[in-house]
């Protein structure tokens, strides 16, 4: 499965994660070793980053 890193906005901890779906504007990951599933998005294809929430909690990730 593939793999990429989701990064916590306000403490700066970073996870692996595996990914489930990925496309132009939309990822969505099972944090490693929990049952954890967090779905990102892109405002923009242009973008950066995918953002998302989680228990009131601000995540980042390339998705690579």
């Amino acid at each position: 499965m593939e793999k990429t890193t989701i990064k916590n906005t306000e403490t700066g901890i970073s996870k692996e994660c595996d990914i489930l779906f990925k496309n132009k504007m939309r990822l969505e990951l099972v944090v490693d070793k929990t049952t954890v599933k967090i779905i990102l998005v892109k405002k923009s294809p242009l973008d950066e980053f995918y953002i998302g929430k989680f228990s009131n909690m601000d995540f980042i990730s390339s998705g690579n």
